[in-house]
């Protein structure tokens, strides 16, 4: 028989492989869709922005409806939710802006439920902290590479309406088989085990959530600005690469879109820092200080904005990877860090104030690529002041409480389904 703690660690990981799939697509149908509506893909992307908002604003009633109906039935909602919002986007009339906007916003507000509930779920159950969140790190950096390599099939294979649809109906079935295992038994929940040499005291929680709010607000923007910009990036900075790449296979009769390509770029960064997210639980997180490898991951990531500032090509995407592999290291570290200072009945409404913070930057982010890509044609100048704004999150970090509270939880006994 399955242990509950492996049963929830794998529907939360599904959850979070879809929820960031389908909350950062739209970057990579958008390129398709201003072809198809003939409308500036820089317009398209706006539409996008009510949706990131309530992908912030919606984490913390999400967050106190966890707390009061439990993590298991609202990971059924958000599955549902996030299915037929997604469905809903890939039947919008030709050129209706309006609805489409609306459909996304259905994406935006029920993906807000995932890291106010499922994260907590998972570290409350886990054995092992670190090697939880990295399985389930990495399952969200593989939804993060699908995202760019799904629509980019979808779209090949039959159409951009396809690319919203397919994986909605895959949402309804994996919220439909939660539901069903729920009512067996089989998932369910348990209260945070406490950490020894932790204590859950006031100062300590506000000395921690202060700085984090800080420094989560800032990387929100640095990692929004990556997901969505991405693919603009790449669609200038590899044109020569992707273009020689098409002529090869076109000699070979075999005819390619950019977007492919493109959504092929964008998903290499996730897929290696996935696997380095998998990694950093199982041989950083659960054996180093919590607070020195958070400074060092937002240290070296003012490397990685220069990079994808300045680079060309390959240099590009390598700046790209290394951002999204040090936002892999720092996303874990915040939300131990969370889940050890907050109160368990309070677990909800700790993630959801922490994802209010860290994706309420999402509309900022989409807004600023859209007026650095209009005023200057491309996004370097985005990503040298993301570059400054790293050396502002280093600092900050600093403040961070670093003693023997960052030892790793000692192994709890396998959580028992409710």
């Amino acid at each position: 028989m399955i242990d509950p703690g492996r049963r929830v660690l794998l529907f939360s990981s599904i959850g979070h492989a879809l929820m960031h799939m389908m909350t950062a697509f739209y970057a990579v149908i958008v390129l398709t869709l201003a072809i198809s509506w003939n409308l500036p893909a820089e317009d398209l992307l706006r539409l996008y922005a009510p949706a990131t908002i309530l992908l912030g604003v919606m984490s913390l009633p999400a967050g106190w409806a966890s707390d009061r109906f439990g993590a298991p039935a609202m990971m059924v909602v958000m599955f549902l939710g996030l299915g037929l919002s997604s469905i809903a986007c890939g039947l919008v009339p030709t050129g209706d802006t309006l609805a489409l906007s609306l459909a996304l916003c259905g994406i935006g507000a029920f993906g807000a439920f995932y890291h106010s509930v499922g994260i907590g779920w998972v570290i409350r159950t886990a054995k092992e902290q670190g090697h939880a969140m990295g399985v389930n790190g990495l399952w969200g950096s593989a939804g993060l590479a699908l995202y760019g390599i799904v629509p980019g099939v979808l779209i090949t294979l039959a159409s951009w309406r396809a690319a919203f649809i397919v994986p909605g109906l895959v949402c309804l079935v994996v919220g439909a088989v939660l539901w069903i295992q729920i009512r067996q038994g089989k998932v369910g929940d348990r209260p945070m085990p406490q950490v020894k040499g932790t204590q859950v005291g006031r100062r300590d929680f506000w000395r921690v959530f202060s700085v984090l709010s800080v420094t989560m607000a800032l990387e929100g923007v640095i990692w929004q600005a990556l997901m969505f910009g991405a693919a603009m990036v790449f669609e200038m900075k590899l044109a020569p690469e992707i273009s020689a790449l098409r002529d090869g296979l076109a000699s070979w009769g075999v005819a390619t879109q950019i977007v492919l390509w493109v959504g092929l770029a964008t998903s290499m960064i996730y897929v290696v820092s996935g696997v380095a997210q998998y990694a950093m639980g199982r041989r950083i997180i659960d054996r180093y200080p919590l607070k020195a490898t958070y400074v060092a991951a937002s240290a070296l990531q003012v490397v990685a904005m220069l990079a994808l500032a300045m680079g060309n090509g390959y240099v590009a995407l390598l700046g790209a990877i290394a951002s999204a592999v040090l936002s892999a290291a720092a996303g874990p570290i915040e939300n131990i860090l969370i889940a050890r200072y907050t109160p368990s009945r309070y677990h909800g409404l700790g993630f959801g104030a922490k994802f209010v913070v860290a994706f309420g930057a999402g509309p900022l982010a989409i807004l600023l690529i859209a007026w650095v890509r209009e005023t200057t044609g491309s996004l370097e100048l985005l990503f040298l002041g993301l570059a400054a704004t790293s050396v502002v999150i280093t600092l900050v970090a600093l403040m961070l409480p670093g003693s023997e509270r960052d030892a790793a939880l000692p192994a709890p006994r396998a959580a028992p389904a409710e």
